[in-house]
């Protein structure tokens, strides 16, 4: 009986009004006075429920002399209400689908008001970040510190990091810790250079595209700061550009 409620609960039905559909299934044709005896409910509340039920078409009333009697509906109509509520929410993607290009286009208005940092924070919040490199266009450029938490982040949502390893490209500089096995890259799409771990010291990944500078944290939980602003990303590309030029081709 409980594992029925819980599957009620997931159809909005509340605690007393599972109780009364379910004593209704079990009755047949009844009274409230039944209804309510079986259920646990008291009367007076019996009959609100009854009335929630009727609303949801699970429940129907006839009259039998002088009484009125109540009726579940089949179980079947819990499918019936699923696919309404299907229905429902197809109608709504389909019209967000229509308005979402002007949704975009406000949201990539020049606003001086408009923020040009934002934070995302543990697992989505990095395969938010991910689904944005997914939508760039042109040359990556990444410098990492590949150590036991990068190593970690590497490995979340694997899948997605391998589809950006495959669609992207760029270059990449990396500082590898020793005895950490360096996370595959597509050579195809992907230029690396190397520069000394111990001697260059630092935590994290920064990643420059487009006009966007994304910047990951590897703490317990991943935390990143995306970038939106282009005198940012060029003051960066010429550090890493610099950079490029005096690191190592092998490790």
């Amino acid at each position: 009986m409980k594992n029925l409620k819980e599957c009620l609960a997931e159809y909005g039905l509340s605690d007393k009004e599972s109780n009364v559909y379910l004593a209704m299934l079990e009755l047949g044709p009844a009274s409230v006075q039944d209804i309510s005896k079986k259920s646990g409910v008291n009367r007076a509340t019996t009959y609100v429920m009854i009335e929630s039920l009727k609303r949801r078409g699970l429940m129907s009333t006839y009259d039998q002399g002088k009484k009125t009697m109540f009726v579940a509906e089949s179980p079947e109509r819990l499918k019936r209400l699923i696919e309404k509520e299907m229905a429902v929410i197809q109608e709504k993607e389909n019209r967000l689908k229509e308005v979402m290009p002007t949704f975009l286009a406000l949201f990539n208005s020049s606003s001086e008001e408009k923020p040009n940092v934002r934070f995302f924070e543990g697992e989505e919040g990095l395969r938010t970040v991910r689904e944005i490199y997914l939508q760039s266009r042109g040359e990556i450029l990444s410098l990492t510190a590949v150590d036991e938490d990068i190593e970690k982040v590497s490995k979340i949502d694997e899948s997605q990091r391998m589809l950006l390893n495959r669609q992207l490209y760029g270059r990449a500089i990396i500082a590898l810790k020793p005895g950490i096995v360096l996370p595959i890259y597509n050579k195809e799409n992907w230029q690396l250079k190397y520069i000394p771990y111990e001697q260059y010291k630092f935590i994290g990944e920064m990643t420059l595209f487009e006009d966007k500078v994304a910047i990951i944290l590897p703490k317990a939980k991943p935390i990143v700061f995306l970038f939106e602003n282009k005198e940012t990303r060029d003051m960066l590309k010429v550090m890493f550009e610099f950079m490029w030029r005096g690191a190592q081709t092998s490790f």
